[in-house]
């Protein structure tokens, strides 16, 4: 035998020939537990935000990403009354997430979330943009995620919908557990003791949350018990004084990629549609369009407000200073010949998913049938580690063309990410490091 290249000599073993090894011990955290936290606020209707406060005293740290909310609800009709049997009322996909039209998130009454009224897009973007079949069977649907298919605002017809009618018919009360997912609710790293949580949560409308097949719907969403379970880690006393000494010298840190999601009306009876300036501060290292009917935006018994339909979209590029991200256009047909594979590989690139032995549950006839994501990268990524990427201005332009002029107004959704720190100092005061 010889070496495969004489400038390179050096030895290695396989691992299974370590036979004298152990693994290190693990003496950093004494113990995890969970506690319960319950609202201050009454919860009398839809308008009275959810009010929780996490409180951060003593000596334990947070595992936010173990941290969970749990909510007991049931739909019933506007006077208090129960559905009757074979009554065509459900909820939309994802209801423990979709409740919430906006969440604000605020650290030592620092406001460290994103405050905007689209909470639910955000939400379902993370959700399916992240997930595969296996997750989404399996664990998301503590959450009722149930995932759609066409016709997507049928109720017969749609699985998904279906499915969650099982739980929710004649005022059952279901049960929901999950993640909030809202970014700084995300951390990787336990939050360190001494930073007190407060969470509010503003409930979406009625119509907004629900489908309805009768002829004059008017319901409620009763909120029958709701709280946030808190996972704490009790660190050992030498982790404490050792992070009490750095704390001195410099902050602690928390990456953050934080999602924004913001809205453009497309009118009726147009076939061109541009939109200037997207972005106001930086450029994002991603960005996903997609196009939604008004009337599902702003709340409709009969509409899926995440049907992200194509309109007969025949042209999408996104311009930056001037220069097309990709080249050229990205050209469509969504008719017969179904001509869209372009975008939807790109959707997986994006996604970090491409070339990968792992997948998002989105079919290539789904992309044309509710899922239609026209995905975008702007920075380099997928080197398979954290890096933070360099802080680009420019300014970008979509710019869109559709075979046929629009038939109704139409709202597009333009879903992003953009890094950023949040610090913590020896006296627990929260910044937020963003261009």
């Amino acid at each position: 035998m010889a070496f495969l290249s004489e400038d390179n000599k050096s030895i290695g073993q396989p691992m299974e020939l370590s036979i004298f090894a152990s693994p290190p011990n693990q003496v950093a955290i004494e113990k995890t537990f969970y506690t319960e936290e319950r609202p201050i606020s009454n919860l009398i209707n839809e308008s009275t935000p959810i009010e929780i406060v996490i409180s951060g005293a003593g000596n334990d740290y947070i595992d936010l990403r173990k941290s969970r909310l749990c909510v007991k609800m049931q739909i019933l009709k506007a006077d208090g009354s129960h559905l009757i049997a074979q009554e065509h009322t459900g909820i939309i996909n994802q209801p423990l997430q979709s409740m919430f039209s906006h969440v604000d998130v605020y650290m030592n009454n620092k406001l460290v979330s994103v405050n905007a009224n689209n909470y639910p897009w955000k939400a379902y973007l993370k959700t399916i943009l992240s997930s595969g079949s296996d997750e989404q069977n399996s664990q998301l649907q503590s959450q009722l995620f149930m995932k759609d298919d066409d016709p997507m605002n049928s109720l017969s017809l749609n699985s998904g919908y279906v499915s969650r009618y099982e739980y929710t018919k004649e005022s059952r009360i279901f049960e929901l557990e999950g993640n909030l997912l809202e970014d700084s609710l995300l951390l990787d790293k336990y939050l360190i003791n001494g930073v007190d949580i407060y969470l509010k949560l503003f409930r979406s409308s009625t119509p907004f949350l629900l489908m309805s097949g009768e002829s004059n719907p008017n319901y409620q969403v009763k909120i029958v018990d709701v709280f946030y379970r808190t996972c704490r880690c009790k660190p050992d006393p030498g982790v404490i004084i050792n992070h009490r000494n750095l704390l001195r010298e410099h902050p602690a840190k928390y990456l953050i990629n934080r999602s924004h999601v913001t809205q453009n009306v497309i009118q009726k009876g147009v076939t061109e549609f541009y939109w200037d300036s997207i972005f106001p501060k930086v450029l994002p290292d991603k960005v996903v369009f997609g196009l939604l009917p008004q009337k599902a935006v702003n709340g409709d018994y009969t509409i899926n407000p995440f049907d992200f339909k194509h309109f007969n979209m025949e042209s999408v590029s996104l311009k930056i200073n001037g220069v097309d991200v990709y080249g050229s256009p990205m050209k469509l047909d969504f008719g017969t010949n179904r001509n869209y594979t372009a975008a939807y590989v790109r959707l997986f690139e994006i996604c970090e998913k491409w070339n990968k032995d792992t997948g998002l549950n989105i079919s290539l006839f789904d992309f044309g049938k509710g899922y239609t994501f026209i995905a975008f990268t702007l920075n380099p990524n997928d080197f398979q580690d954290e890096f933070l990427n360099l802080v680009r201005n420019g300014n970008a332009r979509l710019e869109m063309r559709f075979k046929s002029a629009t038939t109704e107004t139409i709202n597009c959704l333009c879903y992003y990410q953009t890094q950023a720190i949040l610090t913590c100092d020896e006296t627990r005061d929260i910044q937020i490091i963003e261009p």
